[in-house]
């Protein structure tokens, strides 16, 4: 049976690490990633890549599988002053933070607390950052205490690469890639297939993967809305008898096209 209102659900636009997909790109960048907060050769690592191709998912599933073994903190929402940032800092290690401290003393007393420890960062949507908060980055990473992962738009990161702040220092600088139609395909079956949407997927050959790679540009988050847009005008056809589009075809690709603005009707 073809539930497409269940199989939809599966490619809604939601970060969860359960639902991680082992792209060649997604794996070489994890990689590279992971590699460079091993060796803590560098206290700053960029990711950088277009909005959309999965750095988020990286980022939250280098960092949960990090805090099994070591101290780390997510930051998902960088909208924060200096202080901010010491104070997450203080309550990561359960440090009473008194607001009343001026800036130097509690960074000071921090970095006395943190000294014998190896602690990393991870920022989402770091370009959101202004220049003081990158100072601040730039300065606690100079103290080799703490090592930062920054995931950034790529055309912002390469700009922000080029600040004082970074220009000069020690960094890893790693791109995200987006989807080949081979890994689109890939990830349309692995999605259904884990769970037990097996006639749906076979709905899917390689060259509507293809197509569907050329409307997204192989852009994860956008392959994601197309697949969801693309189910659920399958499940529309089939709730009201349209036999036309009861399976895929290049009316349904176009409509889903324009449906996410993949393209226009202009």
């Amino acid at each position: 049976m073809r539930d497409y209102t269940k199989a939809k659900e599966l490619f809604r636009d939601i970060i969860e690490v359960k639902y991680y997909f082992d792209s060649i790109s997604a794996e070489i960048t994890r990689y590279k990633v992971e590699n460079a907060i091993e060796e803590r050769n560098a206290p700053l690592i960029f990711l950088i890549g277009d909005p959309g191709v999965g750095k988020s998912y990286i980022l939250k599933l280098i960092s949960t599988e990090l805090e099994k073994k070591s101290r780390s903190i997510f930051i998902d929402h960088p909208f924060f002053d200096k202080r901010d940032l010491l104070k997450i800092l203080y309550e990561s290690k359960n440090i009473r933070f008194d607001k009343n401290i001026n800036f130097n003393n509690l960074k000071e007393q921090l970095l006395q607390e943190y000294k014998n420890d190896k602690h990393t960062i991870f920022i989402d949507e770091a370009q959101l950052l202004n220049e003081e908060q990158f100072e601040l980055i730039r300065i606690l990473g100079d103290t080799k205490i703490f090592q930062f992962v920054l995931s950034m738009h790529k055309e912002e990161g390469k700009a922000i690469l080029d600040k004082k702040h970074f220009k000069s220092r020690t960094k890893v600088v790693v791109e995200y890639e987006r989807l080949h139609y081979k890994e689109v395909y890939r990830y349309i079956q692995s999605a259904l297939l884990s769970e037990n949407f097996g006639e749906i997927s076979q709905m899917f050959s390689l060259n509507d993967a293809k197509k569907i790679a050329r409307y997204t540009d192989g852009n994860f988050r956008t392959v994601k809305k197309f697949i969801y847009s693309l189910l659920s005008l399958l499940e529309y056809a089939k709730k009201n008898g349209l036999r036309k589009y009861s399976d895929i075809n290049n009316h349904l690709l176009q409509m889903s096209a324009l449906d996410i603005g993949a393209i226009n009707d202009r």
